[in-house]
């Protein structure tokens, strides 16, 4: 969830605790919740707040931290399982964060975040069918949620429906412009189709609202390769290489670029990256034989 939203929830739960005497926590309408004291609500929105700013720093040790505490202060708010959810999926532990997105789905199964969260737990769990079921509820409740669209079209590009996936980024990128993850998503599809020009455009303007997306830059380099632009694909994949050093597609991709340049000692090096990388990589052996001939 984002700051401005857990704002406004809090926001209006202290409002509506200061108006109405004896109202409920959330959650409370489930049989959750006591009386509500507009010092916990504060006390909720300020370890909320440093909690996000956590996040945000990329200091996801102390964001759990905090969350942890929000839940604990605050059992019954289905938000603050679902963000506690959020970064425990960021730290690598998908069973925990799956626990708590159930919990938030539990307290309120129309959240559209904790579906969303749930099927992406599922699909990197390859439980296909069941992120399939938790994201179409999700945008079926709210259509406009980018995120959720966004989440449904990578399960169905990783299941062969492209051409469904290609709708579903497309609905994506219409609830945020900006959304450069979608655009990518698009261009990746373009690509693989052979319409590397068109993959070409959208990536380009991709990378002008998000300079710093390396996987679009990656998908550039491939665009230009794939368009016979062997100059620029080089520039492109090495900027990627250097950034994601452990990605034997990366290196490939620029072994190809540097070899279509006639640079044929640095492709090499490119190679050997990516067989110490991916020791089996026949596309990787077959292109050094040729370039030590």
């Amino acid at each position: 969830m984002r700051r401005w939203r857990w704002i406004a929830y809090l926001g209006v739960l202290l409002c509506t605790t200061l108006a109405l005497s004896g109202c409920s926590w959330p959650g409370a309408r489930r049989g959750q919740g006591g009386p509500v004291e507009p010092a916990k609500v504060a006390q909720a929105e300020a370890i909320g707040e440093r909690a996000q700013t956590a996040q945000d720093a990329g200091d996801l040790a102390a964001a759990e931290a905090e969350l942890k505490r929000l839940t604990a202060l605050t059992p019954g708010s289905p938000e603050a399982h679902q963000r506690l959810g959020v970064v425990l999926l960021l730290r690598g532990r998908p069973a925990e964060a799956e626990t708590c997105f159930r919990k938030a789905v539990e307290l309120d199964p129309d959240l559209v975040a904790a579906l969303t969260g749930l099927g992406r737990v599922a699909a990197q769990s390859g439980r296909t069918a069941e992120a399939l079921k938790h994201l179409e509820t999700a945008v079926e409740i709210e259509p406009h949620d980018a995120a959720a669209h966004l989440e449904l079209a990578r399960v169905l590009e990783a299941s062969g429906r492209i051409d469904d996936a290609l709708a579903a980024y497309f609905r994506a990128l219409e609830s945020d412009p900006f959304l450069t993850a979608a655009s990518r998503g698009i261009a990746a599809v373009q690509l693989a189709r052979g319409e590397a020009d068109q993959s070409l455009v959208r990536l380009d303007q991709a990378l002008e609202g998000d300079p710093g997306d390396v996987e679009a830059v990656f998908l550039r380099g491939r665009a230009h390769l794939a368009l016979g632009q062997p100059v620029l694909a080089a520039a492109d994949l090495q900027a990627a290489a250097e950034r994601l050093p452990n990605r034997p597609d990366v290196h490939l991709a620029l072994a190809h670029a540097l070899a279509a340049a006639r640079r044929p000692v640095d492709a090499l090096k490119a190679v050997e990256t990516v067989l110490r990388l991916a020791p089996d990589d026949l596309d990787a052996r077959s292109l050094g034989d040729t370039l030590r001939r």
